[in-house]
């Protein structure tokens, strides 16, 4: 996975699935720079975003409610949306428990190895 250009993606791109996971996951299960969103027209809340092509060729449009600790990820119209759910699920550790909703068009993969993923404990002071 790698952050992507904003002019490689000249398409929309559409919701296909949330999920509900800390900070601290997001920015180790997506080891991409985030842009910060604050603006209250772009976003119905504090956020940030970003960009990325995943090592299949995928690209993903990524929306982080910091106050909902939701991440939307949104795809282009013309790729299939199960297809690229597993490329995700391959890159990502994403517990299948953690996914909110997705499309109806979209099916989680079966093979989801993130069931074994242990988030990061809480440090102690």
């Amino acid at each position: 996975m790698r952050v992507a250009a904003p002019d490689e993606l000249n398409e929309n791109a559409f919701p296909v699935m949330t999920a509900k996971l800390s900070e601290g996951e997001l920015t180790e299960w997506f080891p991409v720079s985030f842009q910060e969103i604050d603006d209250p027209w772009a976003a119905p809340e504090p956020s940030k975003g970003a960009l990325v092509k995943l090592d299949a060729g995928e690209y993903l449009v990524l929306d982080y409610g910091k106050d909902s600790s939701q991440l939307t990820v949104r795809i282009p119209s013309g790729i299939d949306a199960s297809e690229c759910l597993a490329s995700l699920f391959r890159e990502v550790p994403l517990p299948r428990s953690r996914v909110l909703w997705r499309r109806a068009d979209a099916r989680l993969p079966r093979h989801v190895a993130a069931n074994t993923v242990v988030a990061p404990s809480v440090r102690k002071k």
